[in-house]
């Protein structure tokens, strides 16, 4: 499974926290390269983010996910492996198909995204809800967070 250079583009801007918030991956119309679908600025919101992901459809996706502690504002990337409840089994078996090749642990996306802290898998909204993000991604904070704290504009969905 290759991944278009543009994928490793837009990882290197959000990991360096440069323009990019959020992007979205999918297959190429081929089925042979995994490319970008699309992407939100930096200030752009986590409800942007979920508005973004189709409910028919696969997607991998990457999101700077910012949260506060009670001594900082901190950011972990978090990549989200999109496979909802509502896909026929063609694309379901296309998503687990690409999920082996292309974005396991040891898959080639995830040798190209070392700063990647968490993957997660996601089903239904509630699989990405604020909530649940922020649990599974600072479950080993040794600072307390701030649940309440969301970026700016964010809302939950």
């Amino acid at each position: 499974m290759q991944v278009s250079d543009e994928c490793i583009h837009m990882y290197n801007a959000i990991q360096k926290g440069q323009h990019y918030r959020w992007v979205t991956f999918k297959l190429n119309d081929e089925g042979t390269e995994i490319v970008v679908d699309r992407y939100g600025d930096s200030d752009s919101t986590f409800s942007s983010f979920m508005g973004s992901v189709p409910a028919q459809d696969t997607r991998w996706c990457l999101f700077d996910l910012q949260f506060r502690t009670l001594s900082t504002t901190r950011s972990k990337l978090i990549f989200v492996t999109w496979v909802p409840d509502s896909i026929t089994r063609g694309t379901l078996k296309e998503a687990a198909r690409v999920k082996t090749n292309g974005v396991l642990w040891t898959g080639t996306m995830k040798k190209l995204m070392p700063g990647v802290v968490c993957m997660l898998q996601a089903n239904d909204v509630s699989d990405v809800a604020w909530e649940s993000m922020l649990a599974r991604a600072c479950r080993h904070e040794k600072d307390p967070i701030e649940i309440d704290w969301r970026p700016e504009q964010d809302i939950v969905v």
